[in-house]
């Protein structure tokens, strides 16, 4: 998957986004690069469909997304 090791969920993306130590610890700890990280079709859709998120948000969660790949979801990724 060409250097990805990781499928990020919704939960720690948001972790991410908010700077949540608990998640940038376990991402050091692990020594996990945001290089080796992919999120899902559904987890970009499950970020980007808050009803409350601003334009600054949204621009924001992008930023971070543009950093790692895009996966879409096939049985193989299912099955997972």
């Amino acid at each position: 998957m060409n250097g990805i090791k990781y499928l990020l969920d919704t939960n720690i993306i948001i972790g991410l986004y908010e700077h949540n130590p608990d998640i940038l610890a376990l991402l050091q700890t692990k020594q996990i690069s945001i290089k080796e990280c992919a999120y899902s079709s559904i987890t970009r859709m499950e970020l980007l469909s808050y009803p409350a998120l601003t334009l600054v948000n949204k621009q924001a969660i992008q930023s971070l997304l543009i950093r790692m790949a895009y996966l879409t979801i096939t049985p193989a990724i299912e099955n997972d």
